[in-house]
């Protein structure tokens, strides 16, 4: 048995095309609720008109975590059996025909495996903010395929869990071996898609993502919309982290994030001369070391995402400049989410309320 839950918050926009995109599927769909938590629109009589069942969520002060926990321990886990699985997607997500015939299989194939995912791809819009956001999920993608899709995490944006993993996780939480209170996702992280695949992993489970399985998800239109994600996100990962301490399964995206720490002051630094240079006008005076490392910086952005964006995205990713503006911003949202950990702040949705809460 199959059921999909999607949490949806005011997602009216988009919910019926997610919807259908699950009623499409090759594998079809046992069930589909819509899990309508704090709405303000629309969006159930929406997923109601589009065929999906829905659970409206009483009192959620969880967000996506919260309401994910109770249409889990309601609708999931006291009936399904073992292997019967459940697919985690978010409203705004559209996945492919293929999505849960080839889960179902590599499921069924790997006896350990708890979950996995596909590689996602953003959807059309935001400019040039957009356009950096689609090439970042082809480089994702790039990396993914180059691991065999092997991951350290399963995205929130469409994965597919066997219900025996989700009870592995309640059952660890409850006997304090995993973080967080009685539930399958970890409430008190803020990025909840990372702490639940840490805590697969913890207790033996698996994780991958399936390379030929696509999900277009929405990108965010403006900077400052990417600047709240993205804060969140860097420090969901950061507060995972440091939750679990160096383990085994973390080793890898300490060292990561740590190198990244190390290199974000350094191209700060790289940017300052570069001004400087430029200001004297000796910015184009030839340097051949400077010449190898921008040819080799160029040449990594072009070529990770020319399977993935075309031709014409990888040539002009080839200038850099495009995408300068967007790789500072995200050095500056890492270093927002750093400041924001180590201040102790209270961990919130929304930039505004961290501002009030402090």
């Amino acid at each position: 048995m199959i059921t999909a839950l999607i949490p949806a918050h005011n997602e009216s926009d988009t919910i019926a095309d997610t919807v259908q995109a699950l009623q499409d599927q090759e594998l079809p769909l046992d069930r589909i609720i819509v899990i309508v938590d704090n709405c303000t629109d629309d969006t159930e009589a929406k997923a109601l008109k589009a065929g999906a069942e829905t659970y409206i969520t009483v009192n959620n002060k969880d967000m996506k975590a919260g309401g994910l926990n109770a249409a889990l321990a309601r609708f999931v886990l006291p009936s399904a059996d073992d292997d019967d699985l459940v697919i985690c997607i978010d409203a705004d997500s559209i996945v492919g025909p293929n999505f849960t015939r080839q889960a179902a299989a590599d499921l069924r194939h790997d006896p350990r495996l708890g979950g996995v995912s596909g590689t996602y791809h953003g959807k059309s819009g935001g400019k040039l903010v957009g356009w950096c956001q689609r090439n970042e999920f082809a480089r994702w993608g790039f990396d993914n395929r180059m691991q065999g899709g092997r991951t350290v995490i399963l995205s929130g944006a469409a994965s597919v869990f066997r219900v025996r993993a989700l009870r592995d996780v309640v059952s660890a939480r409850q006997a304090g071996k995993l973080p967080g209170r009685d539930g399958v996702y970890c409430v008190d992280n803020i990025t909840e898609d990372f702490e639940l695949s840490l805590a697969l992993r913890h207790i033996g489970w698996g994780i991958r993502n399936m390379l030929n399985v696509r999900i277009d998800t929405s990108v965010k239109p403006t900077w400052h919309e990417l600047h709240t994600q993205r804060v969140r996100w860097d420090r969901g990962i950061n507060e995972g982290l440091f939750q679990y301490g160096i383990t085994r399964y973390t080793a890898s995206v300490w060292f990561k994030r740590t190198v990244y720490a190390v290199f974000v002051p350094v191209s700060f630094l790289i940017l300052a001369v570069l001004s400087y240079r430029a200001a004297a006008g000796t910015l184009f005076h030839i340097n051949l070391f400077w010449i190898v490392i921008s040819l080799i910086m160029m040449t990594q952005k072009c070529l990770t995402i020319r399977q993935g964006r075309g031709a014409g995205n990888a040539l002009l990713a080839f200038l850099i400049f495009p995408e300068l503006p967007y790789d500072t911003f995200l050095q500056v949202t890492f270093l927002r989410a750093l400041y924001g950990q180590f201040a102790h702040k209270t961990k919130k949705w929304r930039l505004w309320q961290w501002r009030l809460s402090v």
